[in-house]
């Protein structure tokens, strides 16, 4: 009778704790750790954890025969941590450990890495520690404070730093932005903070319309921007007058400057001002030509261009002028010479004197000598 009874208060205790552990109410929702679910499955106060038994070594990206080390695929809720993994690895890899999962934090794929706080990390490899940094790709990095590398070994570590595309770094450099395309030899790194670095071995085009027709580019190995100046792109043709436009430079005044704010002993530039520019060339036939603020460096190489033109017809102009007064003077010199009188008789003997003494020594010098 004694036995009955400790079974059947074993049976309610075990009923009891298991009516706490796991509950199911009439909506079909599942608790653990609580008696009043809130979803299909309510886990109160505790980690989710799934994962596989160990698999065969070709499951590894990364597969080598040499190392056939089995994987292990992963899933698990760190509820301590607000934090989410799931993951394959190879088994003993240490993905799952508490030390190597930061808070907030979020990483998917094969052996990524969420270190930071408020870190994700995606893809193959990755590593993400800095403080709400991103990594995705494969053997990519964001190691610091809201650092963000995407691509393929592209590595993002210092401050507000973006690395995005192939072998790129952003060097140490805060604030630095680097941009790659597939070239797989050459890393490229920034060299300063709050720098811009790109490399597109196929070259750059930008666009400033929806047409697409009006923009600058540079050509793979350029090292200039070319302007778009296809005539086919082009209407509305007006001739120019170049001698008014060099009355117009020649009016226009030019000097040396620095910008406001900047350090004159290393920023000064030479040009004009925007405002007489455009006072100057901003308006033809047609319409209006740029703005007096900014000077627009197609318009600028154009003006230059017909001023140049301008100067080449003057010079043209002078030499012929110069050769017409050459050949006028010429023409003076000869009528000079046809009319100026010939020399007289005894003019001419005393030239054919001064010859003889100079062929013969006179007898008194023979004498002497």
């Amino acid at each position: 009778m004694k036995s009955l009874f400790r079974y059947q208060l074993a049976v309610t205790t075990v009923s009891t704790v298991a009516s706490v552990l796991l509950s199911v109410n009439s909506n079909a929702q599942v608790g653990i750790g609580t008696t009043q679910p809130q979803a299909m499955l309510h886990v109160h106060d505790g980690s989710i954890l799934s994962g596989t038994p160990p698999l065969a070594a070709d499951n590894n990206p990364y597969y080598n025969p040499n190392t056939p080390d089995p994987v292990e695929f992963k899933m698990k809720w760190f509820h301590d941590k607000g934090a989410f993994r799931s993951i394959g690895e190879r088994v003993g890899n240490g993905g799952l450990d508490p030390q190597v999962v930061g808070s907030y934090s979020f990483a998917s794929g094969f052996e990524s890495f969420a270190t930071g706080v408020g870190s994700t990390a995606f893809g193959l490899r990755t590593l993400a520690s800095g403080r709400a940094s991103f990594a995705s790709g494969e053997n990519s990095s964001a190691t610091a404070f809201c650092a963000f590398a995407v691509g393929e070994s592209a590595i993002a570590n210092a401050d507000n730093s973006l690395a995005l595309g192939t072998l790129i770094s952003t060097n140490g450099k805060k604030g630095a932005f680097v941009f790659g395309d597939n070239t797989k030899n050459v890393q490229l790194a920034a060299s300063a903070d709050n720098q811009m670095s790109m490399r597109f071995a196929g070259g750059y085009q930008f666009f400033s319309s929806s047409l697409v027709n009006v923009g600058v580019s540079l050509a793979p190995g350029g090292n200039s921007w070319q302007i778009m100046s296809d005539v086919n792109r082009k209407e509305n043709f007006s001739p120019v007058d170049g001698e008014a436009f060099l009355e117009k430079i020649e009016a226009m005044p030019l000097s040396s400057w620095n910008y406001k704010g900047q350090d004159p002993k290393t920023f000064r530039h030479y040009g004009p001002m925007a405002q007489d520019f455009f006072k100057a060339f901003g308006h033809d036939s047609y319409g209006t030509i740029g703005n007096d603020t900014t000077i627009n460096q197609a318009d600028l190489e154009g003006v230059n261009l017909i001023a140049i033109q301008a100067l080449v017809k003057r010079t043209q102009q002078l030499r012929e002028s110069n050769r017409e007064l050459l050949l006028e003077i010429e023409g003076i010199k000869m009528r000079l010479a046809c009319n100026k009188p010939g020399p007289t008789t005894r003019t001419l003997r005393k030239v054919s004197l001064a010859r003889n003494r100079k062929t013969f020594p006179s007898t008194k010098i023979i004498k002497k000598i």
